[in-house]
């Protein structure tokens, strides 16, 4: 009878430990299926924003095409003077923090993307708030975009009167016969119009607070 008895508890207490170590594995495949629903969660959140941000990015080359077509409809002596009401600058403005995280300057000059008067920056926080374009819809109005144009010159004023970055009076054409040596042949002269160089910098807002900035230089 004694030993039947050990034999019953030991049984038991065996039984007890397979019920432990069940629940202990239901317990850290419970926790395996959340974090995996998790990583799926967090997977799909950072394909979603690439997505936003390619849209974003590309929304910005149309923004980029309706500066250039301004420049082109405004060329002459209306390209020489600011136009601050389309974002137009006809002075360099190399010290711009067009994103506003380029710097911790007080005295720094930043944009005015939002429209409130750089107030999104902060009291204190920059010397020079600089008007951006009025706001272009894109896509259906998805992503909203403004830009800033800014001539390469050291300041404002006729081509002639002031430092402008401009391509070179002339280039130089062989003429002859590709991958030929020929000692006798000349090169001609080609005379190339004296352009100046005009900086688009272009930020886009998208869905989920996407924030995309390109710069484009082109020369008219």
């Amino acid at each position: 009878m004694t030993i039947r008895a050990k034999t019953f508890n030991a049984a038991r207490q065996q039984r007890g430990l397979s019920l432990l170590f069940a629940m202990m594995a239901l317990v850290v495949i419970s926790l395996a299926a959340v974090a995996l629903v998790r990583s799926v969660d967090t997977g799909s959140l950072v394909i979603g924003n690439l997505g936003f941000k390619q849209d974003a990015t590309v929304a910005a080359g149309d923004a980029a095409e309706q500066a250039i077509t301004w420049i082109n409809a405004n060329a002459g002596a209306t390209l020489q003077n600011d136009v601050v009401a389309q974002g137009y600058y006809a002075a360099s403005r190399s010290s711009l923090d067009v994103t506003g995280q380029g710097s911790s300057l007080a005295t720094r000059a930043v944009v005015d993307w939002d429209g409130n008067g750089c107030a999104t920056y902060g009291a204190g926080t920059w010397g020079i708030c600089v008007q951006a374009s009025p706001e272009i819809s894109l896509n259906g109005g998805s992503n909203r975009a403004r830009f800033v144009i800014t001539r390469l010159c050291s300041a404002v004023g006729a081509p002639a009167a002031v430092d402008c970055a401009a391509p070179l009076g002339s280039a130089l054409t062989s003429g002859g016969n590709m991958g030929e040596v020929n000692y006798k042949a000349r090169n001609l002269s080609v005379p190339v119009a004296n352009l100046q160089y005009y900086r688009i910098v272009v930020r886009v807002q998208g869905p989920r607070g996407t924030v995309a900035f390109t710069e484009t230089i082109v020369q008219r």
